[in-house]
């Protein structure tokens, strides 16, 4: 993403800047002077041929002028530039005011010669045009002093401006790149569920071919639909818990085909809680933890409850029975939800064991 502006922009605005600046400025000084003093001896100047002396006045003050507008111009880009002064607005200020307000001093100087040498036949030497002169100076040092204020203060608005939009755009890429991260790492995460959930329903299937080829049959039709559900889901980072619910309805009936009456889903849930999201086979994988781990007979019922808690969250429950020799997954299921959890919102599952009682509490997602 280029975040550079176009470098003629900031010359073609100067120019604009100058073209405007430069006749205001002398109008604004010409303005003030009849202002404070409209009999003052320097209207004399233009007594006699009028229309000579004032294209000559404004060709010497257009002139000067703009020498001083490129001096400031090139001076606050180059303050601009150096970091001592960079971010310091009062000692870049302070800095070029004093070297605008010199050379227009210095320019003046130059005009007042010039005016020695070209014309003074109707302005006689004294007090009143020493006093109009001070005056004439004063005035135009002012005005100096506030076209380079206006101007610094232009280009320091358009530097922030250029500054929000890098840094707008710099946010904006990093947002993306977060956001492909993000998805490549969910997509990661997902290529580790799928086989993990293949493994265990094979190993399932495996052993239901040995005791009944009939139920392995229905198990193995079971199993294909629930396995579509999985296909779907790992084009989403989030689904509904209705959605969801619906896979797991499926999804147990393939156990309850082996496990018959040794293990009981139970649930009750909000039809609020049943719009929000979570992360895909999230449940299932904690369904199938709890067979993994825990001892599921007719006498010794595995009871699995899925219930909305009211606060943001859905606990999923199991009595805890463990097996005597534990068995040794792979570990990815718990591992996978904890890291989707931090990937989609930042906020874990909590987890808890009591003694008669194996608790994993999920957020609930907004989409």
């Amino acid at each position: 993403m280029n975040i550079r502006n176009n470098k003629d922009s900031p010359r073609l605005n100067a120019l604009i800047f100058a073209g405007v600046s430069i006749p205001l400025s002398l109008a604004l000084a010409h303005f003030i002077l009849y202002f404070l003093d409209p009999s003052s001896v320097w209207w004399n100047f233009y007594q006699e041929n009028y229309w000579t002396e004032l294209t000559v006045s404004l060709l010497t003050g257009i002139l000067m002028y703009a020498i001083l507008f490129g001096l400031i111009n090139f001076l606050s880009r180059w303050v601009s530039r150096k970091a001592l002064f960079k971010n310091n607005l009062l000692v870049h200020f302070v800095l070029t005011t004093l070297v605008v307000v010199i050379a227009m001093f210095l320019l003046l100087c130059i005009e007042d010669w010039f005016y020695d040498w070209y014309c003074t036949d109707n302005i006689v030497p004294g007090p009143e045009l020493e006093r109009a002169f001070r005056s004439y100076v004063i005035v135009n040092l002012v005005v100096a002093a506030f076209v380079n204020s206006f101007y610094n203060a232009y280009v320091f608005f358009e530097r922030w401006k250029r500054d929000i939009t890098a840094l707008n755009k710099l946010t904006i890429l990093s947002h993306e790149l977060k956001e492909s991260a993000l998805r490549a790492e969910l997509e990661v995460l997902k290529l580790q569920l799928d086989p993990h959930f293949l493994f265990n329903n094979f190993s399932t299937l495996t052993q239901l071919i040995q005791i009944n080829q009939a139920d392995a049959q229905l198990f193995l039709s079971n199993l294909s639909r629930v396995y579509r559900y999985v296909l779907a889901a790992s084009k989403k980072n989030i689904v509904t818990l209705e959605e969801e619910m619906k896979f797991v309805q499926s999804y147990f009936h393939l156990i309850k085909i082996r496990q018959g009456e040794a293990i009981a889903l139970h649930t009750s849930l909000t039809a609020a809680d049943l719009k929000k999201g979570i992360p895909p086979v999230t449940l299932q994988l904690l369904i199938e933890n709890a067979i993994k781990h825990n001892i599921s007979t007719i006498q010794q019922p595995l009871e699995i409850c899925i219930e909305s808690s009211g606060d943001g969250f859905i606990t999923v429950r199991n009595n805890l029975q463990l097996m005597k020799i534990d068995y040794k997954g792979t570990g990815l299921g718990l591992s996978n939800i904890r890291k989707q959890y931090q990937l989609l919102s930042g906020t874990e599952p909590r987890i808890s064991t009591t003694e008669s009682a194996f608790v994993v509490a999920l957020p609930l997602l907004n989409f």
